[in-house]
């Protein structure tokens, strides 16, 4: 996705984000419907344009007076205990402002990239029922519009509202975040407030501050480079640029869009055929980057084609354009989004129709085309109409060189949304935050395993709460299952986000149980909200009977010459599934190369039967991207941890 920002100072960013008339203005979080921590002491925001006398009022009840210079202001008022609504009245020599329907309960943090900005209106996600039934007026959330500042933490956030879990309002939600708010209210009944300020596609470095960062020579030459405007608008022409040529080269070339493919009634009975949906990289094809031009027709009925409806062509990579009887109905430019486009009455006709998709590979290798076991189809009303089956295929253009990769992502550039999204709001209190990222740093889990803790730790100072609760995901399962165990893949950066626990006050939960193999944003984030909740239920309320963590392998020892025996932390152990045998278990001589082994279950270890077991160096255990062997769980379904584990002649009693 390409993103603009325009460029502003400091303060005038401040400023711009107030009423010019007024002489003395809030901070947007500070608004109607908005929750404030209960139980400690709120800190009010603002600016005014000369120096001011303000009056506290609480439901008509003065709380205080204030002398405020010219400026950026800040005022403390008394804590609060949980309830509402309430409002609250600020007097000025000029002005009477006044917010209503506000709460005092917890305010959460929910941070992170996509899969925590994922909203419950998000295209194909399944929640429509969710949002026509909740009614949740005392959970709520102030969504941080996405900014980014180069040039230091500004004093204010640029943008944001409060939306309340009722009604339509509830489309804007984070998905994760609601879940969340919703079994944390459910079993408290506290009002709950979710502040969230989420980025799609950020790195960890963008969530943390200049001095945190100064230890790596990669992010201070980019943090030096970036305070210079005019580097970051030369950037972005050269990526603008690049990108424009090699698309505009490829519709010139493309044979396709030259001789209207696209068109109706184009006579395509030569063309070969491939799978829909399926990779054409899979269907004997090789991999090329430029256009792929595919047909088939369908037929619909006199009463579907009078139906508004909604053509899914589940995931593609990378970039779309698609075409029902020679008219445009849609494209996307990249691959995440899912393919969810509206036709109105008219477009279809009764009878036969044909449907045309062009189709961009932007990479020389790799997958292309149609991502499998995701729908591909015209839902209406009451029936579908089912597109998967043989397509009429022929290439439009193969590019010679791939299209360039752009050199400059707002969402990766350090420090950036730390400044514009995070610092403004210092002076907030929080009951807690949750996290889920991760996925933007994938290639570098050395790093983030250092970058992680330090970057909870300096939250928490920012914020001035150094007990500061975090729990977080580690990441979902994702990408084609690897028949070879000795294939990591993401299980070194879920690895690395196990070093957050060493600190006080964290946890994490597991999602690798409830991801999509073919989709970084897996629909399921209910479970991954409620997952979260009980741990903050179970962590930060004190309410030990909410379960959030599954097994937790932590030793392996040789038991005979054939028996290695794993220890967990936490138990009883279960197997989850039908299978008889604990599968997911690999072992290694030389802790490179690992072939499978099955294990047999005690109530609080596993025992693996190995040949020759005192050489075995090395055991792991749902160790890959996708480890869709994996089956290990307690008694409450709850996945077991992935782990990595030397073999010892003997265990302590501690690691057990």
């Amino acid at each position: 996705m390409r993103m603009r920002l325009n460029f502003t100072v400091k303060m005038l960013a401040f400023i711009a984000a107030f009423s010019a008339e007024a002489a003395v203005t809030l901070s947007p979080q500070f608004a109607n419907d908005m929750v404030l921590q209960r139980d400690k002491p709120t800190i009010l925001q603002g600016y005014s344009d000369k120096p001011e006398t303000l009056d506290i009022y609480m439901d008509g009840i003065k709380l205080q007076s204030a002398e405020i210079e010219k400026g950026v202001w800040n005022l403390t008022f008394p804590a609060q205990a949980a309830g509402g609504p309430h409002k609250l009245g600020i007097r000025t020599s000029s002005q009477w402002i006044e917010l209503n329907n506000i709460l005092f309960g917890d305010i959460w943090l929910a941070s992170g990239q996509s899969n925590m900005e994922y909203t419950l209106g998000t295209a194909g996600s399944d929640y429509e029922t969710e949002v026509l039934s909740a009614d949740f007026p005392e959970i709520r959330q102030f969504r941080v519009e996405r900014n980014a500042a180069y040039q230091g933490p500004l004093d204010t956030i640029a943008k944001g509202h409060w939306t309340t879990a009722q009604g339509n309002e509830l489309k804007a939600f984070s998905a994760v975040g609601y879940f969340f708010a919703k079994h944390v209210q459910a079993h408290t009944g506290i009002p709950i407030g979710i502040i969230n300020n989420a980025f799609a596609g950020a790195r960890i470095q963008a969530w943390m501050s200049e001095s945190a960062l100064a230890a790596y020579p990669k992010e201070t030459s980019l943090l030096k480079r970036n305070k210079e405007p005019s580097n970051i608008e030369h950037l972005r022409q050269i990526d603008e640029t690049r990108y424009q040529q090699w698309q505009d080269k490829l519709a010139f070339e493309d044979l396709g869009l030259r001789h209207k493919w696209f068109t109706e009634h184009l006579n395509d009975s030569h063309w070969p055929q491939l799978t829909v949906p399926g990779f054409w990289t899979s269907q004997g094809q090789e991999p090329f980057s430029g256009s792929m031009w595919f047909r088939r027709t369908f037929w619909v009925s006199a009463e579907q084609a009078n139906e508004a409806t909604r053509l899914e062509l589940g995931r593609i990579v990378d970039q779309d354009e698609v075409y029902i009887n020679g008219e445009k109905v849609g494209g996307t430019l990249y691959q995440y989004p899912q393919r969810l486009y509206s036709l109105n009455p008219g477009v279809l006709k009764p009878g036969t129709n044909q449907i045309t998709v062009r189709v961009v590979s932007h990479h020389l290798a790799g997958h292309a085309g149609f991502v499998p076991s995701k729908p591909y189809q015209l839902k209406f009303e009451d029936s579908l109409i089912s597109l998967s089956g043989l397509w009429r295929y022929q290439v439009g253009h193969r590019m010679n060189k791939p299209m360039p990769s752009p050199e400059f992502k707002i969402n990766e550039q350090p420090s950036v949304l730390y400044n514009a999204m995070l610092a403004p709001l210092a002076n907030m209190q929080f009951k807690g935050v949750i996290w889920y990222q991760g996925e933007s740093n994938v290639e570098e889990p050395a790093v983030y395993r250092s970058l992680f803790p330090t970057m909870i730790t300096q939250w928490r100072t920012l914020l001035s709460q150094p007990t500061l609760p975090f729990i977080y995901v580690q990441l979902a399962n994702y990408l084609e299952a690897q028949q070879d165990p000795s294939n990591a893949g993401w299980a070194d950066i879920r690895a690395a986000q196990t070093s957050g626990l060493v600190l006080n006050n964290t946890a994490m939960i597991s999602a690798i149980d409830l991801g999509e193999w073919n989709d970084i944003h897996p629909k399921n984030k209910a479970a991954v909200g409620q997952r979260l909740a009980f741990a903050a239920l179970n962590k930060v309320y004190n309410k030990p009977s909410f379960a959030f963590q599954g097994p937790a392998l932590t030793c392996a020892q040789t038991l005979s010459d054939n028996k290695i025996e794993v220890h967990s932390k936490f138990y009883p152990l279960e197997i989850t599934g039908s299978d008889n045998n604990v599968q997911g278990f690999a072992i290694s001589e030389n802790g490179s190369h690992y072939r499978w082994v099955e294990g047999e279950l005690t109530p609080t270890s596993v025992i693996l039967k190995v040949k020759d077991a005192h050489k075995i160096a090395t055991i792991s255990y749902a160790w890959q991207s996708n480890p869709t062997r994996a089956n290990l769980s307690n008694d409450k379904r709850l996945p077991a941890y992935p782990a990595k584990l030397p073999v010892k002649s003997r265990c302590n009693i501690d690691e057990k």
